[in-house]
């Protein structure tokens, strides 16, 4: 068989991996509905230096820079791409005709369904490349052109086990033993979980109702620029929701935050698995879409609204950052499960399907999160909390109690399970006042009576702690 001039440019990738660079998909002709818009046409974040494969030389982590390409996993690669009609005794895939299955069906519960059978289930349940199902990736680059309009930066996108994944994914690329890392004062335990054996100086910033506040970013920054200190190279953030404050930063506060990822140097990791359960009434423009100079990696997962149990979930990086994560994926997993990914690429395909199944997830959620909000008034005068304006969580600060560990405990023996602040804090050892309550799951006839046996134990424990210091409480009284 006669080679072609493009499969023999194809064929030399196998030995020289080079960033990829993804042509930008153009937007859809329809109008973008307000529930699928993250961008906003009006920001301005000024004019910055874009990052070129040098600049990013300097955020990759010396474990990453020393992975080397499998080429058995870019052989795989290529065979997506080639003309069909090439002969190959290359690939170790097995035959599809060992598959035992004939037919996959799932019923919607908005009518409709799922159906793979013949060449389409045998491709899902194939080996596919280790940046994703290529078809899934295709649908995904335009799903993210659509609602982020992302300024014209060399970026691509590749398919993870879920969000969780990613951020696992982003501390291999970025971090070193030791480095210093911003994120929120509390912040998502899964993060925590990856850096531990990175050891690193966390730079934990407060947030108010508004989330992380960039005034007090800038001061830590400018602190530690004028005292010599080492620099972080890497910002780990949920815009949208934050896990466990419910927070969502303003677009405001977003620009300042992405001007001082500019200023001083660092890579913004978004992670937004909340996203669409966002109850402000008002769509926020992601830091990808404000993203001019290439210091965004973003994370995205459906496990908060279509499965967890998919693991659904893709990053978009700038392509010199995509090129490296794809070599840990190789490394690690070869590739996320085929098969939630042709499911996750159905409902994908279909935008206005989606949406209204998103819309519902998200009133589904509005709803009970008010309802545990009236739950919570018994509380009133005993804890201090704000309505979360996205995401699953309320967080509580328990007054007149110093750490809120034990009553934890006391709380599970009257059978009401809680979460303490101490999940969220880097030293999970250290005192804390705050719980975080979730109310994706309760049932709704429940949360009075958790709230009730909630309000008790507090009491206890308020009771407690007089007990133990008379005189510093009757002088605060």
């Amino acid at each position: 068989m006669k080679l072609t001039k493009n499969n023999l440019d194809l064929m030399k990738k196998v030995f020289e991996i080079k960033p990829c660079v993804v042509l930008r998909a153009k937007y859809s002709q329809a109008c973008t509905p307000e529930f699928f818009k993250f961008y906003d046409e009006n920001i301005n974040v000024g004019d910055h230096k874009v990052l070129d494969v040098e600049d990013y030389g300097r955020f990759i982590s010396t474990r990453s820079s020393r992975r080397e390409p499998a080429i058995t996993r870019v052989i795989t690669s290529l065979a997506y791409k080639v003309d069909k009609k090439m002969i190959s005794l290359a690939e170790g895939m097995p035959n599809e005709g060992v598959f035992p299955f004939k037919k996959l069906s799932m019923d919607m519960k908005k009518g409709g369904g799922i159906m793979m059978e013949g060449k389409e289930l045998a491709a899902a349940l194939q080996y596919v490349p280790s940046q994703g199902l290529p078809s899934l990736l295709t649908e995904l680059r335009k799903f993210q052109e659509d609602i982020h309009r992302p300024p014209d930066v060399p970026r691509d996108l590749m398919i993870t086990n879920g969000g969780q994944h990613g951020i696992y994914q982003c501390a291999e690329l970025l971090l070193e033993p030791g480095d210093p890392i911003v994120t929120t004062e509390y912040a998502y335990t899964g993060l925590h979980s990856t850096l531990k054996p990175y050891q690193p100086e966390i730079l934990g910033v407060p947030e108010d109702n508004d989330g992380l506040i960039p005034e007090t970013l800038e001061c830590i920054l400018e602190d530690r620029l004028s005292r010599g200190l080492k620099m972080p190279k890497m910002m780990y953030v949920i815009p949208t929701g934050s896990n466990p404050t419910g927070t969502v930063i303003p677009v405001e506060r977003r620009m300042k935050i992405y001007a001082l990822a500019c200023k001083y140097d660092f890579i913004i990791v978004e992670d937004d698995p909340y996203m669409f359960l966002n109850y402000s009434g008002r769509p926020i423009a992601s830091f990808l879409s404000m993203d001019k100079a290439g210091r965004v990696i973003r994370l995205d997962s459906v496990s908060k609204v279509v499965s967890a149990g998919l693991r659904g979930g893709w990053v978009t990086a700038p392509s010199p950052l995509l090129e490296r994560l794809q070599l840990h994926s190789q490394a690690e997993l070869l590739h996320p499960c085929t098969l939630s990914q042709a499911i996750l690429l159905k409902l994908v395909q279909c935008r206005e399907t989606l949406g209204s199944y998103l819309k519902s997830a998200r009133d589904l959620y509005w709803s009970r999160r008010d309802a545990l909000h009236s739950a919570l008034q018994p509380l009133e005068g005993l804890a201090d909390w704000a309505v979360p304006d996205a995401g699953l969580f309320f967080w509580l600060r328990v007054r007149d109690v110093d750490d809120v560990y034990s009553m934890i405990h006391t709380a599970f023996e009257r059978g009401l399970m809680l979460v303490p602040g101490q999940a969220f804090i880097y030293d999970s050892n250290a005192s804390c006042q705050y719980i975080r309550l979730t109310f994706s799951k309760i049932r709704l006839e429940d949360m009075s009576t958790a709230s009730q046996i909630l309000s008790e134990v507090i009491r206890d424990e308020q009771k407690k702690s007089l007990e133990k210091e008379p005189k510093r409480y009757a002088t605060e009284s």
